[in-house]
């Protein structure tokens, strides 16, 4: 008896082996085993995610690889943005390696990989060719042993099926700053439309078990401060702040490379970020003394450039820019609006647009008056012409404008596109999103260019909004009522055309 019960329990193994084919690990509590167990389990955590606000073709996610029961649903919510209907070709995995030490990327020449819910093909012709290059290597028993990219195949296979995509299985190893250049350099010929990248990744690893106790009190909210402050960096698809970032703190995410090497990926598209969740293991118990933070994110094809959101051309810009300053000019000196035609703009149908608009005025590089329409009621050059006058004499913040400072002061303009409400506040991307907060009678804004010039992070940003909108700081995450608008802007200077 004991014979045979030896032979059924290894047979499975020697038939995935001749088949080349990598079993799924049976160690560690990852997920269930059994497919009805671990389908039911992945039911309910995409069950509890809302439809996603906004079809846009997605190329990349970041999602944990702990154990399903802590992270899963976090998975879940950045995995609800797929569609077997955005026609996925390949995925191109990259994963840290946790038990082998190693230079570079690792791939191997496993035909497939096995869950319980089925087998995913593998694109061994691209493996064949990344092991032939420079910091990568092919090692069977490195991918054998590693959880991290397998524990991101069932939410792939629960969304997309098992058989309209290949994948690209990449584990790395250490890397120095400038190879992760190399390394995307290297792995972005085989991306197309068709391919999705997901990276591999668990936040901070706090408590003496892991050796990493940058603090001691007030843990969870200092937790919450390292975490976010990565995250943004990722969001804004800037490595150079994110390497600087992981020296500066020594934040233990596991995995760093995986992350920066799809930054330098994204870093020159016109890719979107948007943060789907984010919790830590301590919060289940209340337990912050040994604790894993994780967080999901998903890469989108931005809708225009953020740089670019309405599409102004230089000719149109300089139009408006020169409008202001005639508008300025002409009031401070004669105390009149200068007269404009109304077919004036006819070759430019953008300027008789109702767009909303902001107009900031600094001197010496300070601020000297900033006021805006948030929703455009009127044609964008009037509502320039309007505004400029506003932020130089009605702005209480300050004294009116003299005429005496009009040669010292820079004009910059913010043409915005419509507000869009979100559910959840983490998805704001600092830098790109203008924010609108609405609580009762109470509202802010902020524009985009505010993240950027104050380098604040979200809870900093969102704390100051708060603040000018006459509520406690943390008001916005305490509120149940709450409304959050975003809106993009598209933001031109008179400094800039100087530049």
């Amino acid at each position: 008896m004991s014979r045979k019960c030896f032979i059924i329990l290894l047979l499975p193994v020697m038939i995935m082996a001749a088949e080349n084919i990598r079993p799924y690990l049976s160690t560690g509590p990852w997920y269930p085993s059994d497919p009805q167990r671990l389908s039911q389990m992945l039911d309910g955590f995409f069950k509890a995610v809302p439809q996603p606000e906004k079809a846009a073709p997605v190329r990349g996610i970041i999602a944990p690889h702990a154990g399903f029961e802590y992270s899963g649903r976090c998975a879940a919510r950045a995995y609800r943005s797929l569609s077997p209907s955005a026609g996925i070709k390949r995925i191109i995995l990259l994963g840290p390696s946790h038990h082998f030490n190693f230079y570079g990327a690792c791939v191997s020449d496993f035909s497939a990989f096995a869950t319980p819910l089925g087998q995913l093909v593998v694109d061994t012709e691209i493996c064949r060719s990344l092991s032939r290059q420079s910091f990568f290597k092919n090692d069977n028993a490195v991918m054998q042993n590693e959880h991290s990219l397998e524990n991101q195949l069932p939410f792939l296979q629960k969304m997309l099926g098992n058989t309209n995509f290949k994948i690209v299985p990449i584990l790395f190893g250490a890397l120095r700053k400038n190879d992760f250049a190399v390394m995307a350099k290297t792995i972005a010929p085989f991306i197309d439309n068709q391919t999705l990248i997901v990276a591999s990744s668990d936040l901070t690893h706090y408590g003496e078990n892991f050796s990493y106790t940058p603090f001691k009190g007030d843990i969870k909210k200092q937790l919450t401060l390292l975490d976010t402050g990565f995250i943004e960096t990722i969001q804004k698809l800037d490595f150079e702040k994110f390497y600087r970032y992981h020296e500066k703190t020594g934040i233990t995410a596991c995995g760093f490379v995986p992350i920066g090497v799809m930054i330098r990926l994204f870093e020159k598209q016109n890719i979107s970020c948007a943060l789907t969740d984010y919790y830590k293991s301590g919060d289940l118990k209340n337990d912050y003394s040994s604790c894993v933070s994780y967080a999901s994110l998903v890469f989108t094809v931005a809708d225009k450039s953020p740089n670019d959101p309405i599409g102004l051309s230089q000719a149109e810009q300089n139009l408006l820019l020169k409008l202001a300053r005639s508008t300025l000019q002409s009031y401070l000196e004669n105390t009149r609006m200068p007269q404009q035609k109304e077919n004036q703009f006819s070759a430019c149908p953008k300027l008789g647009e109702n767009l909303g608009v902001f107009v900031t005025l600094r001197k010496k590089g300070e601020l000297r008056g900033c006021i805006g329409s948030i929703i455009g009621v009127e044609p964008l050059y009037r509502g320039v012409m309007a505004n400029v006058l506003n932020a130089a004499v009605d702005d209480p913040r300050f004294p009116p404008l003299q005429q005496k400072e009009l040669e010292s002061v820079e004009i910059e303009i913010s043409v915005m596109t419509p507000l869009r409400l979100i559910s959840d506040y983490r998805s704001i991307r600092l830098g790109t999103d203008g924010v609108v907060i609405r609580d009762g009678r109470a509202q802010a804004v902020f524009l985009p260019q505010v993240a950027a010039e104050t380098d604040w992070t979200l809870d900093q940003f969102l704390g100051s909004l708060c603040s000018k909108a006459g509520l406690e700081r943390d008001a916005y995450r305490r509120s149940r009522t709450m409304q959050f608008h975003v809106f993009q802007a598209q933001v031109f200077s008179e400094k800039d055309r100087r530049k």
